[in-house]
C-alpha cells in the first residue's frame, strides 16, 4: 500500500495521504488514531488478529473498523439523505432513477501494511 505522511498546513497537523482505494484507512488513522493509547490499541488488535486469529471491531465517528486475520476493513458511513433532492434535480427530476445510499466508502489492506503504517505514523507524531 502506497501512502505519504505529510503536514497539512490548513489543518495544522500531520495526515496520511493514500490513493483512492485506501482513502478510508488513511482518513481513519489521520483523524482517530492520533494519541498513544489509540495507536497502542490498534497495534495490539492487529497483533492479536495475526497471532491468535482474534477479530476486533472499532467504531470511531463515521468509521467502522474490523481487524481480523485476513486484514483490516474500514468503512466510512456517508449521509446522503440531506443532498437527495439536489442530486435528483441533477438527473432531471427522475425520482426513481437515483436512490440515496449509506454504504459509504470502504477500504481494505493486509495486517502487515496496517502495522507498518501505524508504526511510521507513531514515529512521525512522537
Amino acid at each position: 500500500m502506497d501512502y505519504e505522511i505529510a503536514f497539512d498546513q490548513d489543518d495544522n497537523q500531520y495526515r496520511i495521504y493514500t490513493g483512492y482505494e485506501f482513502a478510508a484507512i488513511g482518513e481513519w488513522v489521520s483523524e482517530y488514531v492520533r494519541d498513544l493509547e489509540s495507536i497502542q490499541r490498534v497495534l495490539m488488535a492487529a497483533r492479536l488478529a495475526e497471532k491468535d486469529k482474534e477479530t476486533t471491531e472499532f467504531k470511531h465517528g463515521p468509521f467502522e473498523v474490523i481487524l481480523s486475520e485476513e486484514g483490516v476493513s474500514v468503512s466510512r458511513q456517508i449521509d446522503l439523505d440531506s443532498a437527495e433532492e439536489e442530486i435528483k434535480a441533477m438527473f432531471d427530476s427522475q425520482d426513481s432513477f437515483y436512490q440515496t445510499s449509506t454504504d459509504g466508502i470502504q477500504a481494505e489492506c493486509g495486517l502487515e501494511d496496517l502495522i507498518n503504517m501505524i508504526e511510521n505514523w507513531h514515529n512521525v507524531l512522537y
